[in-house]
């Protein structure tokens, strides 16, 4: 039974299932039958009573609270019924997976565990490296236009988003052998720069930064001192990549003239300088940026704070786009309440991690702080589920080694 559960956990977290179901192979949805199948298998494997203690962690707690404000602003919302319903069961198939998950991180064999995370982040990095070199089948014909390479992911900025989780889930077995972990890193900082993510490069800076400032550990030797020198080593290698990234992008453009059009083309010109706009204006000034979604939901959380009801940032009759943003994402469907309750689960986090001498969880809680301003629904992606379940299980092991 591990074996399956395994497989269905590397399927999720590398996208490959979707990928999948998109051309043929699997005939039907994941969530109508892979996930309710990874339901079924952990239901046949794990007695239920052994995991009961994890509905008392700091995560389950925060995803019971929102799947009840969820069901509780559905009374107010003006979103059409499908929607509010969708969220609603992806809120609830986010509180079971998570119970499954973390089970079977915390009581399987710690090699056996490193290969699943490793498998994930290797599938999605060689579909992101194929996607370059070959090609991956395009499901629509403004994905062919854009002509941005996120391998199983599809969106560049998704595909960066798992493979730095993943990568840290891998890093956190690797504390003691350097080579193995330096050759890990170069690999991970190849794939996510394939991406030509502006997010997923920022999160590899503060992977390295505070991985190099702690020497890699796990436990917690990081001091003022030793977080200046890595910023510093930091500046001076990041440097070195972007002169290695803008020939790079000179041999892609050169190389591989499909790529140097629609939405991949304006995204290397953007990252190396040469495009006619800037990095602010693509997310001020457009009407679809980042910047531009923050100052519009900003401004409707200021004008109700109350929260306008679920699903309301996805209802495309009043807008285009949602938020981009998991904090708006919060304050404007479910009220200040909910940003509050989120910031305290953060709060919590950092914490936990302090007094259970975890740093690798104090990164991904970094991270975690940092995703939440380039996305929303964070926790419906089954790759960021997936990871935190297993930082979570970092922490929540100890109960039940306790308990038999």
């Amino acid at each position: 039974m591990k074996y399956i559960i395994a497989f269905l956990l590397i399927l999720f977290a590398s996208f490959a299932d979707i990928f999948l179901f998109r051309i043929g192979i699997i005939p039907v949805q994941p969530s109508e039958l892979l996930i309710p199948l990874f339901f079924v298998v952990c239901i046949i494997k794990y007695p239920i009573i052994d995991m009961l203690d994890i509905v008392k962690s700091h995560t389950f707690k925060l995803f019971a609270v929102l799947l009840f404000l969820t069901i509780v602003y559905s009374a107010v919302s003006t979103a059409p019924y499908e929607k509010i319903i969708t969220q609603i069961v992806l809120n609830i198939f986010t509180l079971v997976m998570y119970v499954f998950v973390v089970h079977f991180f915390r009581t399987e064999d710690k090699k056996f565990v490193l290969l699943v995370v490793f498998s994930a982040f290797t599938v999605l990095a060689l579909s992101v490296w194929y996607d370059y070199i070959i090609g991956l089948p395009k499901f629509t014909e403004a994905l062919e236009g854009m002509a941005r390479k996120g391998g199983f992911g599809e969106n560049p900025n998704q595909a960066s988003s798992a493979l730095k989780f993943l990568a840290l889930c891998v890093l956190v077995y690797l504390q003691t052998n350097k080579t193995q972990r330096l050759l890990f890193i170069i690999i991970m900082i190849m794939s996510v720069f394939m991406t030509f993510s502006r997010s997923g490069i920022i999160s590899i800076i503060l992977i390295l930064i505070l991985g190099t400032a702690n020497n890699w550990g796990s436990q917690f030797k990081i001091n003022p001192l030793s977080l200046f020198k890595s910023s510093f080593k930091m500046i001076f290698m990041f440097f070195f990549l972007f002169v290695g990234l803008v020939f790079f992008a000179g041999i892609i453009k050169r190389e591989f003239p499909e790529l140097a059009k629609g939405a991949m083309a304006d995204r290397i010109d953007l990252l190396t300088g040469q495009s006619e706009g800037n990095v602010i204006a693509e997310d001020v000034g457009s009407g679809g940026g980042r910047g531009d979604l923050f100052l519009k939901f900003l401004d409707k959380f200021i004008k109700n704070p109350l929260g306008y009801g679920t699903s309301h940032t996805s209802d495309m009759r009043y807008t285009t786009h949602n938020t981009h943003n998991q904090y708006l994402y919060y304050a404007v469907n479910l009220g200040f309440i909910a940003l509050l309750i989120y910031f305290i689960y953060l709060a919590v986090s950092v914490n936990l991690s302090i007094k259970n001498d975890q740093f690798y969880y104090l990164i991904f809680i970094v991270l975690l702080m940092f995703e939440g301003l380039v996305a929303h629904s964070i926790f419906f992606n089954r790759c960021m589920l997936i990871s935190l379940a297993f930082f979570d299980s970092l922490i929540y092991r100890k109960s039940i080694n306790q308990t038999n």
